[in-house]
């Protein structure tokens, strides 16, 4: 990968990063608001939606052929309950545990996920194995978490 795509993609990655607790927020915001978080999540995966609608409809790719539909593993499919149990999440948890612990346990959770996933190269993702220093990373990463969010 070149220098500039690897720069790219890590300030692609950061922004994405930092709208995580700036989407808590808002979403607690709007649960508290309406008085009704169900509704609040409802609206975020539907804003969600129409955001990567609008983003398809400027860049007009052309639609996979309908044979690769059927080739896809199942599990591929159920991706998106993810992103809705993480808007329900984030609706219900933060106006009750905070922004800054609702997210520092998603970061944690986060990497150490990822970490399973490259050691055993789970939903057919590239095998990256652990070595000591990723792993005292991470139990650093925990300890750290505990002292910053935890009360």
């Amino acid at each position: 990968m070149a220098v500039n795509s690897v720069a790219f993609y890590a300030a692609w990655a950061a922004v994405a990063g930092a709208l995580i607790p700036v989407m808590a927020a808002l979403q607690g915001t709007l649960g508290r608001s309406l008085q009704s978080p169900l509704h609040a999540s409802l609206i975020a995966v539907g804003m969600a939606f129409l955001t990567v609608g609008l983003v398809v409809a400027a860049f007009r790719p052309p639609l996979p052929a309908a044979n690769l539909f059927s080739g896809v593993p199942l599990l591929a499919w159920v991706g998106g309950l993810a992103m809705g149990f993480y808007a329900l999440s984030a609706t219900f948890v933060t106006p009750n545990f905070g922004v800054g612990n609702f997210v520092m346990c998603v970061v944690v959770a986060q990497l150490v996920m990822s970490t399973l996933i490259d050691q055993f190269g789970l939903f057919g993702a590239p095998v990256y194995p652990v070595d000591l220093k990723r792993a005292a990373g991470l139990a650093l990463l925990g300890g750290g978490a505990a002292l910053v969010a935890l009360k």
